[in-house]
């Protein structure tokens, strides 16, 4: 009861915000002036350092036909896929190596499957354990059954870990974000956005604040 109480009475409290705009110089290895593929390339150097494996595309289209993925799924960790509708159903499939590892259903279960969609013959449907280089096919497949296709797809946040995807280029911002302990206690929390013009880096913003776990 006591263990119950304290965390009850815990909050945090953001202290020492602070937002800056770079345009010129480096941060965190990133530097003004690199090209889409270079910073891609100082992001990977920036991860290991300061603990992040993601960056986000931001503004990136949702995408209707699994063609227009196939190149990019081996560089990606992650799928989407989901009805066009105000509450969406679909799955969300993990491959963060070279096999899906993970099948979560929505929002009916929010659970594991072992396969997906589970109204689809086998050979068609999504399987743990399946290739990533399978996946082109299988979406193909299930695009074909009228339930889903009219199905949007999703492709979330670009892994560090895989190689660089030539379509970021196309968008001219990019986020990422990481925390790191200040001292015990205190974490700190950078929130960044990268911005491009004419394919080129021009400016890095972010927002930095503290939080204490106070009692």
């Amino acid at each position: 009861m006591v263990i119950a109480l304290l965390l009850v009475s815990c909050k945090k409290e953001n202290t020492s915000p602070k937002s800056e705009t770079i345009t010129s110089g480096s941060k965190w290895g990133i530097s003004i002036g690199s090209s889409p593929q270079e910073v891609f390339a100082q992001l990977q150097q920036a991860g290991v350092q300061y603990n992040f494996n993601t960056v986000a595309i931001l503004n990136r289209p949702v995408y209707t036909k699994p063609e227009q993925i196939k190149d990019l799924l081996p560089l990606y960790q992650s799928v989407i896929l989901q009805s066009n509708a105000s509450l969406p159903a679909g799955a969300y499939i993990q491959f963060p190596g070279d096999k899906v590892t993970a099948i979560v259903q929505f929002p009916s279960s929010n659970a594991q499957e072992t396969k997906w969609p589970l109204d689809v013959p086998d050979d068609a449907a999504i399987h743990i354990n399946d290739a990533v280089t399978s996946l082109y096919n299988k979406l193909a497949a299930i695009y074909q059954v009228s339930a889903y296709s009219n199905y949007q797809l999703v492709l979330p946040d670009k892994t560090l870990a895989k190689p660089y995807d030539t379509d970021m280029a196309n968008y001219e911002e990019w986020a990422f974000s990481f925390s790191k302990d200040v001292k015990a206690g205190l974490t700190g929390t950078t929130s960044a956005r990268l911005i491009f013009k004419n394919k080129k880096l021009v400016a890095i913003k972010y927002d930095y604040s503290e939080n204490v776990l106070a009692i």
